[in-house]
């Protein structure tokens, strides 16, 4: 994947983001956005992803 953020569609970019059990995702965002508001976004997907009583792998 480049390092570059890659411009997609409609003002979106695919950006590769780190979860907060450690593993990596690549997921679109509004152009431009900051890296760190990136895996924000990254990080609360991931927790409303979460089913409630499955522990973490």
């Amino acid at each position: 994947m480049p390092e570059e953020p890659t411009p997609g569609r409609l003002g979106t970019e695919a950006r590769r983001v780190k979860f907060p059990d450690g593993s990596h995702g690549v997921i679109l965002v509004r152009a431009g956005l900051p890296q760190d508001e990136a895996d924000q976004i990254a990080a609360r997907t991931w927790a409303e992803l979460q089913e409630p009583g499955v522990p973490e792998s």
